[in-house]
Parts: structure tokens; C-alpha cells; sequence
């Protein structure tokens, strides 16, 4: 066989495969939803001749043939795969895996993002707070921290020393040394609640309440974290788990977004993208929980992020009411139409995720 007759047939196999594919990307039904990745994927983008002039539509179309692509899924994670293991590299995308935890790298310090967060807080303070309010903050380490090899991280001495030095009005309580990497998800970026019992006894001393109660740990299921989609590992690991009691189960749950009540635990969301959205009904701007069997009609605010959905129903059995404001979703120069602020205990829960990164911030 002649080279010429070897191309026509290399020739006609190549065009076969592209035939077959493009024939079976128009045959598939859209996915709407990407589980791994925890997003929504592009959909057939609109036709106008707007659109078509000035490029939009084109735009789109390339996000959508790209989100659609038949076996996207499964070309991913040969292509993760292949980078890990043949080309031997040590991330992907700023992850990495270590002892089987997977890890978003965070690096370097970013020193405009602490000050637009210590701004933040303290325009929180000079807006709401007097002297009345004792106010506390505490920053949540990510698993970098955690990771005894030469990786880039962030300098989380700098970033405690700078935010101690910028937000005067409130105590810092240190609860780096209550954890260690065991006490996060392995294929996400949050932390176990069945294991934050220490640190919540930490902030409950500092801030002089008692919290002291017994709990059930329940395990709600198994559980495949935000991570678990960007690079592949052992995915049994991770479970979901509550710890609960009357006292709790007894509380109620008031969420300003969907004007429902619902408990602190929500068992709805077992079934949704995200299974760690069982904790206080996941990411929302304002909400409130009431304890009917607090004998104290002591109140406190928390200024958050999703990593206090775990911790704050630890710290319920000392308030009668807890509101929790997550200013990633709503401004805090509207607060005062939700929140009557008076002699409320203030707590600002962060991850260094977030602080590092405060641009999400209102």
C-alpha cells in the first residue's frame, strides 16, 4: 500500500470520527447541570442578528458546544488523569492532593483583599455597633495551612497580625491550633461538624457562654464535596454527618430569601448538588434561628460565611436567638431594615478562603 492510498484512508477515518460525533452531539439531550463541577452548563444560546453582528452569539455558541460535548465528563477526567499520572504533574488548576485530601491552593497573601475586608467589617461597626455590643472575630485556616510540605501558602501570621491591627473593635479568638486536617472534608473545602465540638468550646470561653450539651451524631450520607469533580480520588471517604438533640431539633429556622421556616438541620438538601447545603439550608443572605428553650433572652449576630453553617448550631443553647447575615448576598447599608441592632453579642466567622479573596464581598 502506497503512502497517497494510507492518507486517503488516515483521511476518511478522521472525518468518519468527526461525523459520528458531531451526528451524536446533535442527537444527545443538554445536560443541564454539571454535578462534579457544581455549576450550571451553557445551554443553546438565543439567536438575534444583534447577536450575530457583534459576536455574542458566537461566543456563546463555542461555551455551549463546549459544556454539551458528548462524554465531556469522562474526556475530563482522562485529561486530569493523564496530567497526574503520566505527566506526573503536582497540581491541576491550583489543586493538589495530599494523603488524600483534596487541596484548592491559596497563594500569595493578598494584601488590597485584607484591607477591602477589614474596611468591610469596620463600616459594619461604625454603621450598627456601640459599646453595648461585645464583638468577636475568628478566621477559619483552609487545609493549606495543614500541609507540612514546601507548598506556596499564604503568610497566616501577616494575616492575623493585620486584621488584629485594623479591626480594633472586636476580640480575635485564635481556634488555628483546635484543628488539623483531619477535621476537613477530603473532597471539600469545608470543615466536619462532628469534629468542630473543640472549637466551638473555644469561642463559647472566649466569648463567656456555655454551650455545654450532650449530642447524637448522625449520619445524614456519604458525600462527594466540591472538590470531588476537579481532580479524581478515593471518593468514599467523605460522609455527612449532624450532631443533633431536642434542643435543636426544637429550634426553627426563619430565611428571608425564600420566606420559609424550615429546621437547622434541612434533610431536603441530602438530595441536592450539595449535600453540605443540609446545614442551615446552605449559602443565604439573612436568616434567623429561635430557641424556644433558651432560659436567656441573650442574642447574638454572626457575620459569616457557608463555614459557619456547620459551626453556629453549636453555640445555640446560649441564645434565644441567633441572626446569621451573609453580606456576600446582601449589602449591609440595608441591614437596618431587617436587623434592630441594640445589645447583641457580635460574632464575624471567615474563612482565610474568603478573606484572601474578599472581592465577594458587599
Amino acid at each position: 500500500m502506497n503512502d497517497k492510498i494510507k492518507d486517503v484512508i488516515v483521511t476518511i477515518v478522521f472525518l468518519a470520527i468527526i461525523i459520528v460525533f458531531f451526528i451524536i452531539n446533535i442527537e444527545k439531550k443538554d445536560d443541564v447541570i454539571s454535578i462534579s463541577e457544581r455549576r450550571k452548563l451553557e445551554q443553546f444560546p438565543s439567536f438575534s442578528v444583534s447577536k450575530l453582528f457583534d459576536g455574542t452569539f458566537f461566543e456563546k455558541f463555542d461555551k455551549y458546544t463546549t459544556d454539551q460535548f458528548w462524554k465531556r465528563e469522562d474526556f475530563r477526567k482522562l485529561k486530569i488523569n493523564t496530567e497526574f499520572n503520566v505527566f506526573k504533574k503536582k497540581d491541576y488548576n491550583d489543586m493538589y492532593v495530599y494523603d488524600g485530601y483534596i487541596i484548592e491552593q491559596i497563594y500569595p497573601l493578598n494584601s488590597s483583599s485584607l484591607n477591602n475586608f477589614t474596611n468591610k467589617l469596620n463600616y459594619i461597626h461604625d454603621m450598627y455597633l456601640t459599646e453595648n455590643n461585645k464583638s468577636y472575630f475568628t478566621i477559619v485556616p483552609d487545609k493549606n495551612y495543614f500541609v507540612d510540605e514546601n507548598n506556596l501558602k499564604i503568610d497566616y501570621t501577616e494575616m492575623e497580625n493585620t486584621l488584629t491591627q485594623n479591626l480594633k473593635f472586636a476580640r480575635y479568638i485564635n481556634i488555628f491550633d483546635k484543628m488539623e486536617l483531619s477535621d476537613y472534608y477530603k473532597t471539600d473545602a469545608h470543615w466536619k461538624q462532628e469534629n468542630l465540638l473543640k472549637v466551638a468550646n473555644e469561642i463559647a470561653e472566649k466569648m463567656n457562654i456555655d454551650i455545654n450539651l450532650k449530642y447524637e451524631n448522625v449520619k445524614v450520607d456519604n458525600f462527594e464535596g466540591g472538590y470531588s469533580g476537579r481532580i479524581p480520588v478515593d471518593k468514599q471517604n467523605d460522609e455527612i454527618r449532624i450532631l443533633t438533640n431536642d434542643i435543636l431539633e426544637n429550634c426553627t429556622v426563619y430565611n428571608y430569601e425564600t420566606n420559609k421556616q424550615t429546621n437547622i438541620y434541612d434533610m431536603t438538601k441530602k438530595n441536592g448538588l450539595d449535600k453540605y447545603d443540609v446545614y442551615l439550608s446552605g449559602a443565604t443572605s439573612l436568616m434567623v434561628i429561635e430557641n424556644p428553650n433558651s432560659t436567656e433572652k441573650r442574642e447574638l449576630i454572626v457575620f459569616r460565611d457557608s463555614f459557619a453553617s456547620s459551626l453556629i448550631p453549636l453555640l445555640v443553647k446560649s441564645y434565644s436567638k441567633i441572626t446569621l447575615v451573609d453580606t456576600r448576598y446582601i449589602s449591609p447599608k440595608i441591614l437596618d431594615r431587617y436587623i434592630e441592632f441594640s445589645n447583641q453579642d457580635i460574632l464575624f466567622v471567615y474563612s482565610t478562603l474568603i478573606i484572601n479573596n474578599s472581592v465577594s464581598l458587599k
